[in-house]
């Protein structure tokens, strides 16, 4: 029996064939959740979207989507569209893609301002060896990834700040976080235009 052995470019493509695997998945399951959501509690989110829109509106999108992505916390901004899905998308999306950039560029720059404090070392020491080695591996692009897919978008950013990762190069990588906003908004809007047709 011969070993399999794998060359370089390889093993990039079993990755990039894995995180693509496991990325669909995780969009199919939002877009299901969002879809059950909706199919369950359809008055409910709509009168909670009136409800968050006048009492918050965009600017509140915006703040709580620079706090998504600013922070290292256990939930994403994603969570905002089936509440806003009777906003106008261009102002939402804008606000969202904008505060999730500089939400992801601020949490870059508190990581590498502060990584010699213990608290910075134990908030990303869980992630910390799978996001070096992506960071390592694809240099700014691993932010793009995140930025993309469902990988943790805040969490690579800070580890990009505590790499020192060049902060020209962390800005133009946030920038991937405007075609996600947009991508997962048409996948909750598409799933609720799918349940109207029913």
């Amino acid at each position: 029996m011969s070993d399999l052995k794998f060359s370089a470019a390889d093993r990039d493509v079993l990755e990039w064939r894995s995180l693509l695997r496991k990325s669909l998945l995780a969009i199919l399951a939002i877009f299901s959740v969002y879809v059950v959501a909706a199919l369950l509690f359809r008055r409910e989110l709509q009168s909670a979207g009136i409800w968050l829109g006048e009492h918050f509106g965009y600017s509140g999108a915006a703040v709580f989507t620079f706090l998504v992505d600013a922070f290292i916390v256990p939930t994403t901004a994603d969570i905002i569209f089936p509440f806003a899905l009777e906003w106008d998308p261009l102002p939402l999306l804008a606000a969202m893609s904008l505060s999730s950039m500089l939400g992801g560029f601020t949490g870059y720059w508190l990581a590498r301002s502060f990584n010699h404090f213990a608290y910075v070392q134990r908030v990303t020491e869980s992630y910390r060896r799978r996001g070096e080695h992506m960071i390592n591996r694809y240099g700014a692009w691993a932010i793009v990834i995140a930025g993309l897919t469902p990988v943790p978008f805040s969490t690579i950013c800070w580890i990009a700040g505590l790499l020192k990762v060049p902060a020209g190069r962390v800005f133009l990588a946030a920038a991937s976080r405007i075609p996600r906003m947009v991508l997962y908004y048409l996948i909750v809007r598409g799933g609720i235009n799918l349940l109207d047709l029913i």
